[in-house]
């Protein structure tokens, strides 16, 4: 199965485990420190796409696990 090259707000709680508020406040946090790279981090309608090389700023814990 192929990884997606973009999570949504609901797909990234569920992988890290972190709450929706905890979300925000990172969210508020790497908005700025990715202002310059759209094609990493870019709000669709009401719904932010968070690029999967960016999860780890999530939860430093999180690895990702590539499966062949």
């Amino acid at each position: 199965m192929k990884q997606p090259k973009y999570y949504e707000f609901k797909h990234i709680i569920e992988l890290t485990g972190i709450s929706e508020r905890t979300f925000r406040y990172r969210m508020k946090v790497i908005k700025e420190k990715y202002i310059d790279q759209p094609d990493l981090l870019f709000k669709k309608r009401h719904s932010w796409r968070i690029h999967h090389s960016l999860l780890f700023e999530f939860n430093h814990k999180y690895q990702i696990s590539n499966k062949n």
